[in-house]
């Protein structure tokens, strides 16, 4: 029997599964932390991560007798989907938590909601709405509480790393618009986690040659060998629920997963790293998360 969940989905079915990605999500920072750490180049993590990822959702779809019809429409929208959803975004975080505390890295990630509104505002998929609109300055003051304070960050040096860490809810968020949007019509979540990934592995695997950071497994620690396997191996999950919460809710229930990824990274970085957060992250993350309250907070039907 394929293993696929029914449309409309219930609720509370659909909140486990965002709950789901959200713990796996926010275990994330520390894998690809202990992986770099490890002696793992960051694009030679990054192929491993998708090609690994990949492979494993292609088994599944297989298994599931997935079809994907060759077209150009498909072969379009997986080289979109592919660097927006992942290949960009993975950089950007595989990139910043290196030097960036995994607790910030959660808050960081908190703004996806707030963007992903955004962009639909800007896209004319969304109507303006005032609450919406103070959400997304409230996101945008908590970036700044962040950012501008020297007591905020361990090193004032780290500010730079952050700007790029914002990147990764940017294009994730505008990614993930298009992905629900202009998904082709009988594609299924275990076809689209494969295509994806493996397209983004594809992406990646040329620059990571040509810049001497391809990765020979089993040549960094062993440490870190284990963390690029789960990251790899949960990944599979994670985007195999990503793209049916994408098809069932939609962008804007997605990007709710901030909430759940936040608190989870935080768990994360305190228990494997020790990470001990300034109370300017702190106060960013309280009001990163009202702004978040507001943007997703139900949006009262028009009066015709």
């Amino acid at each position: 029997m394929p293993i696929a969940f029914p449309t409309p989905q219930p609720r509370a079915a659909l909140i486990l599964m965002l709950l789901a990605v959200g713990i796996i999500w926010g275990g994330t920072f520390g894998l690809a932390r202990t992986g770099g750490a490890g002696g793992i180049p960051t694009l030679g993590y990054g192929f491993w991560f998708h090609f690994g990822g990949g492979i494993g959702l292609l088994a599944f779809a297989l298994l599931q007798r997935s079809r994907a019809t060759p077209s150009r429409g498909l072969a379009l929208y997986t080289v979109l989907g592919g660097l927006s959803v992942n290949a960009l975004p993975s950089f950007f975080m595989f990139s910043s938590v290196r030097h960036v505390p995994t607790g910030v890295m959660a808050v960081i990630i908190t703004l996806g909601p707030v963007i992903t509104y955004a962009a639909s505002l800007a896209m004319r998929y969304e109507r303006f709405v005032a609450t919406r609109a103070l959400g997304t300055l409230a996101g945008l003051v908590g970036v700044a509480l962040i950012v501008l304070p020297r007591a905020s960050l361990p090193e004032p040096g780290m500010a730079a790393w952050v700007l790029l860490a914002l990147m990764c809810p940017t294009v994730h968020g505008v990614g993930s618009i298009y992905v629900a949007r202009a998904r082709p019509a009988g594609l299924d979540s275990w076809m689209v986690g494969a295509l994806f990934q493996l397209a983004s592995a594809a992406f990646v695997l040329p620059i990571a040659l040509a810049t001497g950071q391809f990765y020979m497994p089993g040549t960094a620690t062993l440490k870190a060998d284990l963390a690029l396997l789960v990251h790899a191996g949960t990944g599979v999950l994670s985007q195999f629920l990503m793209y049916e919460i994408l098809r069932l809710a939609g962008a804007v229930f997605m990007s709710q997963v901030a909430y759940i990824v936040t608190v989870a990274g935080i768990f994360w970085g305190w228990l494997l790293f020790g990470e001990q957060l300034s109370p300017w992250i702190w106060l960013a993350a309280a009001v990163i998360v009202a702004g978040v309250v507001l943007v997703t907070r139900p949006v009262p039907a028009q009066a015709s």
